[in-house]
C-alpha cells in the first residue's frame, strides 16, 4: 500500500486541539490514519509572523526539520532560535512550544511516532500552561537534541553509510538527522540525495516510510505504479510495500525521509533481486 500527494499550503488547517491554544498555526498533514498508515503522523507546519503554539506535551515522540524562516522553540527548560537546516528530537512527555518572533512565515516538517490518535478516539496531546519566550539564542553546538545540516555535512556518495544496515550505493548519499544514536526510540529522520543515474532496486521494509521531495525530480515506483515526483510532492509507503527510486534526470534529487517504527539494526532492506535465484527452482 502507498499514497502520493502534494503539499498545498492553502489546504493547511489549525488542528482541532490547537484552535484555542495557538495563533497563526496551521498544519498540512501528508501521512495519517485516513490513508492507511498505522505507525506515523507527518506533516508540514506553518506559523505566521507573531504566531505562537502554547506549551504542551505528547504521549508520542516528535522530531522536526526547519524548512523556512526563524522560530523560537522551547523544549523542556531550554529555549533557542532555529532556522533552516536545524532539526531536533522532542521526547515523549517533554513540554515544548513555538513562537515566530520574526516578520516572516516559518515552515517545518513534523514527524510523530507512534501515530497520534484521532481526536474522536482519544487524547494524546495535553497543554500544560506557561510562557513562550520572545527572544532566545541560537542552539549550542553541543546540544544533544538539536542539530544543524549544511552542505558540508552531506556525506560523499558511495562513502561510509550513516544508516544502520544500509550498504553504500553508487550515487546515493544519506545524512542522518534523528535515529537511535540521536536518542530516538520510535522513528528516524534524514536527508537523502541521488545523483543523476543513481537508483535503488525494488525492495520493501518492516516499517513505514514517507518522502518529501525538496529538490530535483525522482522516478518512484510503488506497488507496480510509477510516478515522476518533484519539490512539494510526497509519497508514503506501508510495511511490505515493494518500491524503488531512480534519478533519471540531469540534476541531483533530494528528499527528507521519515521511518517508523525505528528500523532494525540488521536486514533493513529486503531486495527482490536477492531472491530471484529461486524463481525457476522446480519442486
Amino acid at each position: 500500500m502507498h499514497h502520493v500527494s502534494r503539499i498545498e499550503e492553502a489546504a493547511a488547517q489549525t488542528p482541532k486541539l490547537y484552535e484555542n491554544r495557538s495563533t497563526g498555526f496551521r498544519r498540512a498533514a501528508y501521512v495519517h490514519d485516513g490513508m492507511g498508515s498505522v505507525h506515523m503522523g507527518v506533516g508540514i507546519c506553518f506559523l505566521a509572523p507573531g504566531g505562537v503554539v502554547q506549551p504542551h506535551v505528547h504521549s508520542f515522540e516528535e522530531s522536526f526539520y526547519i524548512l523556512e524562516g526563524s522560530v523560537i522553540a522551547k523544549v523542556g527548560e531550554k529555549s533557542c532560535t532555529l532556522g533552516p537546516g536545524n532539526f531536533g528530537l522532542i521526547g515523549t512527555g517533554v513540554p515544548h512550544a513555538w513562537r515566530n518572533a520574526s516578520g516572516q512565515p516559518v515552515r517545518w516538517l513534523e514527524m510523530q511516532a507512534p501515530q497520534p490518535r484521532p481526536v474522536e478516539y482519544g487524547r494524546d496531546t495535553f497543554f500544560v500552561g506557561g510562557d513562550v519566550p520572545t527572544q532566545a539564542a541560537t542552539p549550542d553546538e553541543h546540544d544533544s537534541l538539536i542539530g544543524h545540516f549544511d552542505e558540508s555535512k552531506l556525506p560523499v556518495p558511495g562513502g561510509p553509510s550513516q544508516m544502520e544496515g544500509f550498504n553504500p550505493t553508487t550515487g546515493v548519499a544519506i545524512k542522518m538527522f534523528v535515529d537511535r544514536s540521536f536518542g530516538a526510540i520510535h522513528q528516524s529522520l534524514f536527508l537523502i540525495q541521488y545523483l543523476p543515474g543513481a537508483k535503488i532496486d525494488t525492495h520493501d521494509h518492516t516499517f513505514e516510510e514517507s518522502y518529501l521531495i525538496v529538490g530535483g525530480r525522482v522516478r518512484a515506483t510503488a506497488d507496480g505504479k510509477t510516478y515522476d515526483l518533484g519539490p512539494g510532492d510526497v509519497i508514503w509507503t506501508s510495511v511490505g510495500c515493494i518500491h524503488s527510486f531512480a534519478n533519471i534526470g540531469t540534476e541531483p534529487v533530494r528528499w527528507i525521509e521519515t521511518q517508523a517504527p525505528l528500523p532494525p539494526a540488521k536486514e533493513v532492506f529486503r531486495f527482490e533481486r536477492d531472491w530471484a535465484q529461486f524463481d525457476n527452482v522446480s519442486i
